[in-house]
């Protein structure tokens, strides 16, 4: 079996949790506004559901925002190449959650989903620079 032809599988007891996590925030507009620019990111690159995808992206954003002492409303204030170095570091944290959250944490697995946020963050970048 070729790298390209293993299913990515999840841990189904985080997923669960996640949606149910997401059910119950209360995001202010800015904050919204991300996890849905990065859910629709992460959508094509993880198959677990829309609201899971969307619970895991803001506990990536929340940790950031505690380790960097900055809010996302403060980060829009920002100039853009601060901007882009944020969400270059945020697709990176987020790369090492959705590892750790492999069921089946095999190499091909991991490198599958290594691959797939190695092309994200190289496309961000250059989406970004434009």
């Amino acid at each position: 079996m070729t790298a390209e032809t293993v299913e990515l599988k999840f841990d189904q007891e985080e997923i669960d949790k996640a949606e149910e996590e997401y059910k119950k925030l209360r995001l202010d507009p800015a904050q919204q506004d991300m996890v849905d620019s990065i859910t629709k990111i992460m959508n094509n690159l993880v198959p677990i559901p829309e609201a899971a995808v969307k619970g895991f992206t803001w506990k990536v954003m929340s940790n950031w925002q505690r380790m960097r002492r900055i809010t996302i409303t403060e980060l829009n204030n920002r100039p853009l190449r601060d901007r882009i170095e944020v969400t270059k570091e945020m697709i990176k944290q987020a790369k090492k959650f959705f590892v750790s959250l492999l069921s089946e944490s095999t190499p091909e697995q991991r490198e599958i989903l290594e691959r797939k946020f190695d092309t994200v963050l190289k496309q961000s970048s250059e989406f970004l620079k434009n």
